[in-house]
């Protein structure tokens, strides 16, 4: 090597010994970024993953509730209260466990984050079914299950019966503890309702990434929501025959029977108490001329003041607002209806509608109970009888004549005449009559008519009542998420 060509070798092998540093620098420089990069990537895809699975466990929470909200209407609290079977531990430890706000749960949270969404049924097989949505035990025999507890699936649109996309478990309970339910219950049974307000909880799942943490394992997000459902109690005066109106024009006449149990058989809500008319004096000296009018202790005939009892009652307060019941006849009662029939109705020689079966002698969910609530946009004769179960709102003037066997209730509001006059076993449950008259301000109360001759018998029954206070939507006084554990 000549002298000329030592220096520029050394030169070379110099920016050689630099380049491969570098050269391995920006190689790990951009594995390391590909690394980050790959890593962000499935960050973002976990991150994308756990909201979806999120959002579906949501909304599969939400769509429980409306469910068990809709099955609710018809079916006995009680019997929800303590599951298909019927049965439920009544030792004081559980009875203590029952009240707690972690009883609500319809699955342990744990639980619902390792299920396999598609096979429940072996980790659920041995949760109790107290609270479970069902028709109740009948006769020794388990009740249907309507929300299993091991939940109810949603699969998406056209999707194989299999690709289970998420799931909602339901438990409803008794609101032990509150105020209205000591009032009712005082001795606090988580399963017997006494208010008419029960809890329900609706745990949502949906499928997102598994991950493992120890022996933990995670396969679900899971969503839960709870909301407070109260029964309609404003049709449940108490007496047998209720007439609402600051005066009322009667006429009694014959072998009538009103029968009112703890009750007064005839109780009057009077609407304007400063007027100096007593419809429940009217209305006591009409009973008197024919009849018998029995219960709650009085003298017979048995007529009763309960405006006072009915304006403290949160529910039942409001029958003494004219636009409440107006508001009851025009709108919500066709939307809940069965049956609407418009303008006057005339049921003789077989043309009676089914107006829904009930036997008040047997259990609610009997074979054969098949209630219904039926409404009357106008008037309804029944020369040759009435006969049905469940709830008949007349809005214009009811008059039969024939043979009366009817079991729930019987609501006359609007023009609020009424003249019965038929033999048989008559009405078992409640009749409120109320005139509502149009003003240029406004709905007001009027004055009934209520004649009552010939055998005509009506008779309290709390079981019938029960049964159709049962047939109407329940009413939403609660919501909210858990996102955090019960204590």
């Amino acid at each position: 090597m000549t002298g000329e060509e030592r220096p520029m070798r050394e030169k070379e092998d110099r920016e050689g010994g630099v380049a491969l540093p570098m050269t391995l620098f920006a190689l790990v420089l951009f594995s390391v970024l590909g690394l980050f990069m790959s890593l962000d990537a499935v960050t973002g895809v976990r991150i994308s993953d756990n909201f979806e699975s999120h959002a579906k466990a949501t909304y599969a929470a939400l769509a429980g509730l409306d469910h068990a909200a809709a099955l609710l209407g018809g079916l006995d609290i009680d019997a929800v209260l303590r599951g298909p079977d019927g049965a439920w531990d009544g030792s004081p430890a559980s009875v203590a466990a029952a009240r707690t706000a972690r009883a609500r749960m319809p699955l342990p949270p744990l639980t619902a984050q390792a299920l396999d969404l598609a096979a429940p049924e072996t980790a659920t097989a041995a949760l109790p079914d107290d609270g479970v949505l069902s028709t109740g035990a009948f006769a020794g025999a388990a009740g249907l299950p309507l929300i299993p507890v091991s939940g109810l699936p949603l699969s998406a649109a056209g999707a194989e019966p299999e690709r289970v996309l998420g799931r909602y478990f339901v438990k409803v309970t008794d609101n032990n503890g509150n105020p209205s339910e000591l009032g009712a219950d005082p001795g606090d049974d988580p399963f017997t309702d006494g208010d008419g307000i029960v809890i329900v909880r609706s745990l949502g799942v949906a499928r997102t990434f598994t991950e493992f943490t120890g022996a933990l394992v995670r396969r679900n997000s899971v969503a839960v929501f709870e909301t407070r459902l109260r029964r309609e109690r404003l049709w449940d005066p108490g007496p047998a025959l209720t007439v609402i109106g600051s005066a009322v024009d009667a006429l009694f006449a014959g072998d009538p029977v009103i029968e009112g149990l703890g009750a007064p058989g005839i109780g009057a809500v009077d609407t304007d108490a400063g007027d100096g008319v007593d419809p429940a004096h009217l209305l006591r000296t009409a009973a008197g001329a024919a009849g018998t009018v029995a219960g709650g202790g009085l003298e017979t005939p048995s007529v009763g003041d309960i405006t006072a009892s009915i304006a403290s009652d949160r529910d039942r307060g409001r029958l003494l607002d004219p636009r409440a019941l107006e508001d009851f006849i025009q709108v919500r009662a066709p939307r809940m209806a069965d049956l609407v029939l418009d303008g006057p109705q005339t049921w003789s020689g077989g043309a009676a509608p089914d107006l829904g079966v009930y036997n008040s002698a047997e259990p609610w969910n009997a074979p054969g109970q098949a209630p219904r609530i039926t409404l009357v946009r106008g008037d309804l004769s029944a020369p040759e009888g009435l006969s049905g179960g469940g709830i008949l709102v007349v809005t214009g003037a009811l008059d039969c004549s024939g043979p009366i066997a009817w079991a729930g209730l019987v609501l006359v509001l609007g023009e609020g005449r009424v003249d019965l006059s038929g033999p048989g076993s008559g009405i078992e449950g409640g009749f409120i009559v109320a005139n509502l008259t149009p003003t240029a301000a406004g709905v007001v109360f009027g004055t009934p008519w209520v004649a009552i001759g010939g055998k005509t018998r009506i008779a309290a029954h709390p079981a019938a009542v029960r049964m159709a206070l049962s047939l109407f939507p329940l009413t939403r006084v609660g919501f909210r998420e858990i996102t955090t554990a019960d204590p």
